[in-house]
């Protein structure tokens, strides 16, 4: 499947709105999540880091978000070099964390460090239904776990990628 893009302008509006409720929310000030966002590229930047129990910083992660199909899909994810803001497999693959022993409860994740599309593009997929790249791989979804837009925002991709980020299901950076 080959999701179709959303009117740029809805697009924006919609990223723009749901942005800044995550600003404002405690889960932000939390964690310290670091946003530079370009609505007119459609795109967000975010630094996270991974965490142990009681909160203690450990690996940072930078991750650029393509915000073209929101919000009928899901942010796109691409973990990338803080220095060059872009991810080459062959030498970055320490921005990506390692597949986690374990999950939470009922979450699927994977995280690849190229993967095949349906358009016949090949890059980096975090494998989870709250990720655009898992619908352009020909992943379906149990009903029950798919992306909905009347429930989902940006919010709800975060979450996910900060709840694996923390202890006890964060693995560590992958190894290069």
């Amino acid at each position: 499947m080959t999701p179709a893009r959303p009117d740029p302008a809805i697009a924006r509006s919609q990223f723009r709105e749901d942005l800044a409720a995550v600003r404002d929310s405690r889960r932000a000030r939390q964690y310290g999540w670091g946003f530079r966002s370009d609505y007119p590229a459609l795109s967000l930047r975010i630094a996270m880091w991974s965490l142990d129990k009681s909160r203690g910083r450990h690996d940072d992660y930078h991750i650029v978000m393509d915000m073209s199909y929101y919000r009928d899909w899901p942010p796109g994810v691409t973990f990338v070099n803080p220095d060059t803001g872009s991810f080459d497999p062959g030498s970055d693959a320490r921005w990506l964390p390692a597949d986690p022993a374990a999950k939470p409860p009922g979450v699927n994740i994977g995280y690849h460090l190229s993967y095949p599309l349906t358009s016949g593009e090949t890059k980096q997929m975090v494998c989870n239904s709250m990720v655009l790249e898992y619908y352009m791989s020909n992943h379906t979804p149990t009903p029950d776990k798919a992306w909905d837009p009347r429930r989902h925002t940006l919010y709800a991709t975060l979450t996910m990628l900060q709840d694996l980020l923390r202890e006890p299901y964060y693995g560590g950076r992958r190894s290069q």
